[in-house]
């Protein structure tokens, strides 16, 4: 072969490689309903067939398009350097802390906007006493208790679509019935039991790095999507118990037992078409699944310890001993995002989060680095999407109980959920963190975990890209709302056509 037929063919590989990574990210913008994407790339892929036909059939200009893929594959080679400054998360939850940690005031469950809303009953003692020591809080949480409970009335957005909304009711019975089952001591676990011996069995001596084997094999074979161990540090418990789920009023108020030494943290992926639904029903029956999903894991897993003469506590939406973001980050699972949820490894900030006490002796996993927070600086999609503008979009973080982050506005953020009826999931859906773990997203979030660079630029190029603001996309058929159903108690054959 002549010099220049080897520099068409090199030219030709090269153009086509572009070809084919633009076509893909075509591919996954459409099966992910996004508007822009495809008409960039559309774009892109238009003017790389352009200088295909240029390298085949146009030898005069082949010098200049060899100047121009030269120059595309040098702008990427800076992103392919492995050089990070090292996350904040490398050190834990307690790398978000402020100075010497001296600040940091616990979280007392009282305070949470839950608590405050289903556990805090006018006319009660309860009552009474928080008010007395938080005044602040009484005008703005009897208007929105008023409006119901969390989700004011379910469904809102969407007519209260009956079907969708008895999804979302049905997910969160699985928690409420075992909440009650949260706390194991190993003899009153083999009292209930009718496969074990009724006394209360002494702890198997297990080495931890099996027992570690076996327990995160155990938790993904229930359903975890991801699976860390951490020692439990006893700032991220609740100083106080402020949510009662079964009337237990006594314990209102009190504090909380100290924590077991170890964690074993999950974490369940959301499915990315359920969220992309935001601020309607699916993303809040994706939610209700999720938590009875956690539920159901950490109750087997809990019990387990249990059978083998271990204390553990179950750590769901019907049972909170510790805050569960802090916890997630110290066995490795992710970072702090600026909505401040989990941005997890492989799935962003879609999943829930849940955990098991145990002091069955484990060997924790090491904190990650995603390079998500040097993200977030820069990206802003949440904030500046965020319906009740609950979401700062300052670059720089302040410093609230002592943790430096960015605070969410709870209050407004609380407020609209009762608006729409759902738990909104717009901050989860618009966070390109949220992409599903395949193919061009892969490869993106393995660049961005070890380039300083990337973690700059490419809040830039996503917004380029896909755009800024969110848009929920269309929901699967089966949990299609329909338009303008006049309301739950109406919902008739004729409105579901």
């Amino acid at each position: 072969m002549s010099a220049s037929g080897v520099f068409v063919l090199i030219l030709s590989v090269v153009n086509l490689a572009i070809l084919i990574g633009i076509g893909l990210f075509i591919y996954e913008s459409i099966r992910e309903q996004e508007p822009r994407a495809p008409k960039v790339g559309g774009f892109f892929l238009a003017f790389h067939i352009i200088v295909g036909l240029g390298i085949l059939l146009w030898p005069a200009a082949r010098t200049a398009i060899a100047w121009l893929l030269g120059i595309i594959l040098a702008l990427h080679v800076p992103f392919l350097i492995p050089w990070t400054r090292g996350a904040r998360s490398l050190n834990g939850a307690a790398g978000y802390l402020a100075g010497d940690g001296s600040e940091f005031e616990q979280m007392d469950e009282r305070d949470i906007m839950f608590a405050r809303n289903r556990s805090i009953i006018p006319g009660t003692p309860q009552y009474e006493q928080y008010y007395k020591l938080h005044p602040e809080h009484k005008e703005y949480d009897d208007r929105r208790r008023a409006k119901g409970g969390p989700l004011g009335k379910p469904g809102l957005i969407d007519s209260s679509y009956r079907p969708n909304v008895s999804m979302l009711i049905s997910s969160f019975e699985l928690p409420n019935f075992l909440g009650k089952v949260a706390r194991v001591d190993p003899g009153a676990s083999a009292a209930r039991s009718s496969y074990a011996n009724k006394e209360a069995p002494p702890p198997a001596q297990i080495d931890p790095d099996k027992a570690t084997r076996i327990v995160k094999g155990w938790a993904r074979h229930l359903g975890a999507d991801l699976v860390g161990i951490c020692r439990v540090d006893p700032r991220w418990a609740y100083s106080r118990r402020g949510e009662i789920h079964y009337g237990e009023w006594d314990e209102w108020g009190k504090e909380i037992p100290e924590p077991l030494p170890y964690a074993v943290v999950v974490a369940t992926e959301m499915k990315h078409e359920m969220v992309m639904t935001a601020p309607h029903t699916p993303s809040v029956i994706e939610s209700g699944y999720n938590y009875a999903k956690g539920a159901y894991i950490t109750t087997i897993l809990a019990h387990w310890f249990g059978a083998m003469g271990y204390r553990a506590v179950a750590e769901h939406n019907r049972h909170y001993d510790l805050l569960m973001v802090p916890l997630a980050i110290d066995a490795g699972l992710g970072e702090l995002g600026r909505q401040g949820y989990l941005i997890a490894d492989k799935f962003g900030p879609r999943v829930r989060i849940f955990a098991v006490q145990t002091d069955m002796p484990l060997v924790p996993d090491k904190p990650i680095d995603l390079g998500a927070e040097k993200f977030c600086e820069a990206c802003k999609k949440c904030a500046e999407s965020c319906p009740s503008k609950s979401i700062p979009m300052e670059r720089q973080r302040k410093v609230d109980r002592g943790i430096e982050r960015w605070k969410l506005n709870e209050e407004s953020c609380f407020e609209y959920w009762a608006k729409v009826g759902t738990d909104c999931c717009v901050c989860m859906a618009v966070c390109p963190f949220s992409r599903p773990y395949r193919s061009i997203h892969k490869l993106v979030r393995y660049i961005l975990r070890r380039s300083e660079l990337a973690r700059i630029v490419f809040p830039y190029i996503d917004n380029f890209l896909y755009g800024k603001r969110w848009r929920p996309r269309e929901a699967p058929e089966w949990v299609a709302y329909p338009k303008g159903v006049p309301s739950e108690q109406t919902v008739t054959s004729e409105s579901l056509s």
